[in-house]
């Protein structure tokens, strides 16, 4: 068996690839993953899973602690292939793998976290991007738009680096996408009865442009009042937003705000629409997600988002932190409901023609076979 080592930060990252790991098995490929100690590493067997600590901010000592050990590992375990994403497990992973001489190792970029950040944390960013970049073999980018950022900024060039199918590092399991799953809880289901809602699915962040679908939300209140705006996300300490943003939520009745959801199907279809307002992204399955069950999509012209719509097709792209205009275009589907409903079938066809599971692994098959027949298996 070819032994292959999946790598991310922490053990909640795990869920990115579901289904790919049972893949991967399947085509004789011995699997096992690594991440920081979580339940999520539980479920599977437990001679295949390996806990190292990291942290996802940076550590000097902490993340030297991880290398060392990441290194150890290696020496014991000598995988062939290593696919290391998340920032932190992508830069450790990598260059314990380059240490050890492991001869295939492949990071897996799902987003730069370095766009939305300036100064000394950009150019400490930077140099680690370079350095994971030029300890891996491939580069896997889960999106166009993030491997032609990646390429822009210097960090690596382009033969080096690989985008499966459309995009995405997973694809979506296209049966669960029911569009008669509608299990919420009978006060919500009674409080957005007959109203247009926006929604929006996502950590409650400043980098996921919270403040503007609030100020977008003001807009199309003032113009149109049978409107609710969902938002699904948990509120985190990281990169916070504003304290006013975060009372405007708690106090207006016109939010409905719900914690983190593990199934989020149920509530894409109570939405008439979804805004992505993410400020950079690696891809966004959330948009696509919301697509699969015929719900359009406003997002902006960012790294990531802007690959998971068809303007003016599946949905609308438009400028970054543009509150008015995401205002302006939830005025149009709530105006014209006839091109709402024209766009959500477009984008449920989109997403079921370019994004399974399947697809997204077949690639990522082909590329692991090549590159272990360089080694003669």
């Amino acid at each position: 068996m070819k032994k292959v080592f999946h790598i991310v930060t922490v053990s909640k990252s795990i869920s990115l690839m579901d289904g790919q790991v049972e893949f991967l098995k399947r085509n004789n490929y011995d699997v096992h993953l690594v991440s920081s100690e979580g339940d999520e590493l539980y479920k599977y067997n437990p001679l295949k899973v390996h806990t190292v600590n990291m942290v996802r901010e940076i550590s000097l000592i902490n993340d030297f602690k991880s290398l060392i050990n990441m290194i150890i590992l290696f020496i014991k375990e000598k995988p062939s292939l290593i696919n290391s994403g998340t920032p932190k497990a992508g830069l450790i992973g990598t260059l314990a793998a380059f240490i050890t001489r492991r001869p295939i190792r492949i990071y897996t970029v799902r987003g730069l976290r370095l766009e939305t950040v300036s100064g000394v944390k950009f150019k400490i960013l930077f140099m680690m991007e370079k350095l994971a970049m030029f300890c891996a073999t491939d580069i896997i980018a889960i999106s166009d738009s993030l491997k032609d950022k990646i390429i822009n900024l210097g960090l690596v060039k382009e033969d080096k680096i690989t985008v499966l199918g459309r995009g995405s590092s997973n694809g979506l399991k296209l049966e669960k996408f029911n569009m008669k799953a509608n299990k919420i809880d009978d006060k919500i289901k009674e409080k957005i009865k007959d109203k247009f809602v926006i929604g929006f699915v996502g950590r409650i962040t400043k980098d996921k442009g919270i403040s503007e679908l609030l100020e977008a939300f003001r807009k199309i209140d003032e113009k149109h009042d049978e409107c609710i705006l969902l938002i699904i996300g948990s509120i985190e300490n990281g990169d916070p937003i504003l304290p006013e943003d975060l009372k405007f939520i708690e106090e207006n009745p016109k939010i409905i705000h719900i914690n983190h959801v593990n199934n989020p199907i149920n509530y894409y279809n109570n939405m008439h629409v979804l805004v992505f307002p993410t400020h950079r992204e690696g891809f966004g399955n959330v948009s696509i997600e919301a697509q699969a069950l015929e719900v359009p999509v406003i997002t902006y012209d960012v790294t990531g988002a802007k690959d998971t719509v068809l303007h003016n097709k599946t949905g609308f792209i438009v400028p970054k932190k543009d509150s008015k205009a995401i205002s302006d275009k939830l005025s149009y589907f709530y105006q014209n409901e006839d091109k709402r409903i024209e766009f959500g079938l477009n984008g449920r066809k989109w997403v079921f023609e370019n994004f399974s599971n399947e697809m997204i692994w077949d690639e990522l098959l082909k590329l692991y076979n090549d590159r272990m027949k360089k080694l003669k298996y």
